[in-house]
């Protein structure tokens, strides 16, 4: 038995725990540089404001609606979680983490309760997320990872903020009104190979031939399969081994020629990968820089460079990678020429000194 515990706007969520003035009203948290908008109230959504949308896009439309934009603040958003999955720790004795604003927690050792009893756990411990640290929470509850995720989009609309998904004939029902594209691991890529074979619901798909769902998917769809059919086929992943690198980049809309603009390029690049260390738990030890012209336009000066440096420190603190990153720019950066992309590599990844097993809230 699973229950997926997903943070409600979490972003908006933590920004609003140490400003209650927020609260009831539109709210949008921003990217590094305030480019785009990364998270957004309810209020918000209500509006009409997409996400990840270019702020500038939207600006007066929000100012006009009284809304408020906010910078991001990753080490808060970082610190937040951390509280969270320690607040459950303290309850369920094993979790899974899956992102900075999701988790699965393993309970097995509650299935004695039954589906009343799993419910009642479940509020309870919405309840104590949400005092000790002032996060509104969905639970959902399953016998599979997968089916956990689907219960959980129903928590969101429910009055308790808590949904099950255990009998055959509950799940039946809603995986017959369920998109396939809205399934955990089917991209929209996946989803069009499959609605092409006439798979359109979740329901379809779990009651679809084995062998073409690996024809079409391989092993992970026939797990997804499997899944959705109330077998177990992804166990919880406590502590999951760590991925070697990272690589934050990304072409510029416009050329690139001075050293300002790259340190300002090189610097978003260092906060987003920084963000991506403490959303996973990580921290790294070996940091590198890289810039390039566009060698799709032969008739402009060519030029290329990289750099690494060993962090004095495994870190994910974005002061220190920007302040590195930077000094690396510096070093590989020549005048003359017109760059078209830039980026920050990441390497020797760890996780932190703290281990999510044993973490509490108390802490």
């Amino acid at each position: 038995m699973f229950a997926l515990v997903d943070c409600n706007c979490f972003y908006v969520s933590c920004e609003r725990v140490f400003d209650p003035s927020l609260e009831g009203k539109p709210v949008v948290v921003l990217s590094n540089n305030d480019g785009c908008i990364v998270a957004r109230s309810p209020e918000a959504k209500s509006l009409g404001i997409p996400m990840g949308a270019p702020y500038h896009k939207y600006k007066h439309q929000l100012q006009n609606a009284g809304a408020i934009a906010l910078s991001s603040n990753y080490e808060l958003y970082g610190d937040m979680s951390r509280r969270v999955y320690g607040v459950l720790l303290a309850s369920v004795p094993e979790i899974e983490i899956y992102s900075i604003d999701e988790c699965f927690l393993d309970l097995s050792g509650f299935v004695h309760l039954g589906t009343d009893g799993l419910m009642d756990f479940c509020r309870q411990l919405r309840q104590n997320v949400l005092k000790y640290t002032g996060i509104p929470t969905g639970i959902g509850i399953a016998k599979t990872k997968v089916l956990s995720k689907v219960a959980n989009h129903v928590a969101k609309h429910s009055v308790s903020g808590v949904a099950e998904l255990i009998t055959d004939e509950l799940r039946d029902r809603l995986l017959a009104n369920l998109a396939v594209e809205d399934l955990w691991g089917i991209n929209r890529r996946l989803g069009l190979r499959l609605r092409a074979h006439g798979i359109t619901t979740a329901s379809q798909l779990s009651d679809a031939n084995e062998s073409l769902i690996k024809q079409i998917m391989g092993i992970v769809g026939v797990r997804i399969m499997h899944e959705l059919r109330g077998i177990s086929c992804l166990p919880l992943e406590a502590i999951a081994p760590p991925q070697k690198h990272m690589v934050c980049s990304r072409s510029f809309g416009q050329s690139v020629t001075t050293l300002e603009q790259m340190h300002e390029a090189i610097s978003y690049h260092a906060a987003r990968a920084a963000a991506k260390l403490r959303h996973r738990g990580l921290r790294a030890s070996v940091l590198g820089v890289f810039l390039t012209t566009n060698r799709f336009q032969p008739n402009d000066l060519q030029y290329s460079n990289s750099l690494s440096v060993s962090l004095p420190t495994a870190t994910n603190s974005s002061q220190v990678l920007i302040q590195y990153a930077k000094l690396c720019m510096t070093n590989i950066f020549r005048d003359g020429f017109s760059y078209k992309k830039c980026g920050v590599s990441l390497h020797d990844l760890s996780y932190c000194s703290f281990q999510m097993s044993t973490y509490s809230f108390e802490n």
